[in-house]
């Protein structure tokens, strides 16, 4: 077997355009794998500077970005389903295929040449099945190789194809396992192993200094949503539902984080736009990306997931909880196996504003009954999402499909 100093050296491939859950734990594992045993090598496709405050300097670090990504893939989908006749969306499903395809062979190509001049023995495909260049490279240059499931994705043929030459899927949930083995994922390759967060603690001097930069004062209650701004994430329906709480709680504002990098220029439109309508600009803050959102957390008194697509994990969920902050989540997907409503948080159907509204206003309205949401979630978060715990499990499925043992 190849090996760097008698280590096993793990590639890890993230095809992200925009920074969300995926990136954050490919960070949280290359950083906490046991370096006495591995050595990880990362190749990204965004900037250097949105990955590198993510993984420890021992870390070999590629940028290889794919011209034709699942963002525009999903784009260039979206455009053909408009079309009347099956017939003629099957016909360019193809022909675009293809075509991407052709265009990515370059991407695979550099692919490969990272395996061979950085002498790989397990690659940790971190986007699911859409990323077939990483398999076809592993399989062109002999390494083994898992698929990490972050969300619900609908195979091609390719795909499906490609799928019974996988040893090992990584789902993020049960919720994820579930809807996968119904998409040709075979269950008995599948283990669940959950996000992880990491532990946090509120620093009074951050607080001081980031309610000072969007002019928030010490009496002004905060409740905020945190993600790209796209339409299955519920921006449109948080803003519903904090229209009623901001004209019921005079001192409350509402924070958004996060940006429109890869949202469609009509929703960004429509969202700007409900703000303007409900005549709220000075009290709704969009913060655009932040680099350090832990900082935006630390001044929430209330965390919004608001997603209208069942949430495949919800790794905000955690990281919020892991601050002491109480939750409101949406009530399908991932996030039921998270929470226990009442207790630990409290699970709500996004569509229902009046409903969202209210828990809101109730906890706002209530600092001891913030306090004791908040520091159940916290509890849970220490005692379920612990990242060592988290990467020993990821090492013990690279093992087993390398037939090795600690």
């Amino acid at each position: 077997m190849k090996s760097h100093k008698n280590k096993i050296t793990v590639l890890y491939v993230d095809q992200a355009v925009a920074f969300g859950g995926s990136v954050v734990v490919v960070g949280y594992l290359v950083n906490a794998l046991d370096r006495s045993i591995f050595r990880a090598v990362v190749v990204g496709s965004m900037p250097p500077s949105n990955l590198k405050h993510l993984i420890s300097n021992d870390t070999s670090l590629y940028i290889v970005p794919s011209y034709y990504n699942y963002a525009r893939w999903e784009r260039t989908v979206n455009a053909i389903n408009i079309l009347p006749s099956k017939l003629l969306r099957k016909l360019f499903i193809y022909i675009f295929s293809v075509f991407r395809s052709i265009v990515n062979s370059i991407y695979l190509f550099h692919l490969a040449r990272i395996l061979i001049k950085e002498k790989i023995d397990i690659v940790h495909i971190n986007n699911g099945m859409t990323n077939v260049e990483a398999i076809i490279a592993a399989k062109l240059t002999g390494c083994k190789y898992v698929v990490h499931l972050h969300q619900i994705k609908y195979h091609g043929l390719v795909q499906r194809l490609l799928i019974k030459t996988v040893p090992k899927f990584i789902a993020i949930s049960d919720f994820i396992k579930t809807e996968m083995t119904l998409n040709s994922i075979p269950e008995s390759r599948t283990v669940v192993i959950k996000n992880p967060v990491k532990p946090r603690t509120l620093q009074q001097k951050n607080i001081n200094t980031i309610r000072a930069k969007y002019k928030l004062t010490d009496n002004d209650l905060i409740f905020g949503i945190v993600g790209r701004i796209v339409k299955w994430k519920g921006h449109e329906e948080f803003l519903k539902a904090a229209k009623i709480v901001l004209n019921s709680i005079p001192n409350s504002k509402a924070l958004i984080v996060g940006d429109f990098s890869d949202g469609d220029i009509n929703f960004q439109t429509k969202i700007i736009g409900m703000v303007n309508e409900y005549g709220l600009q000075d009290r709704i803050i969009f913060t655009g990306y932040v680099k350090d959102v832990e900082n935006m957390y630390s001044i929430m008194d209330v965390f919004v997931h608001a997603s209208i697509d069942p949430e495949p994990f919800g790794l905000v969920i955690t990281e919020a909880m892991s601050y002491g902050i109480p939750v409101i989540a949406a009530d399908s997907g991932a996030p039921k196996e998270i929470i226990s409503d009442g207790e630990t948080g409290y699970l709500v159907d996004p569509y229902d504003n009046q409903k969202l509204a209210a828990v809101l206003i109730t906890l706002l309205s209530n600092y001891k009954l913030r306090r004791k949401i908040g520091e159940n979630g916290k509890a849970l978060t220490l005692e379920k999402y612990q990242v060592e715990s988290y990467a020993r499990a990821i090492e013990d499925v690279y093992l087993d499909v390398l037939g090795r043992t600690r």
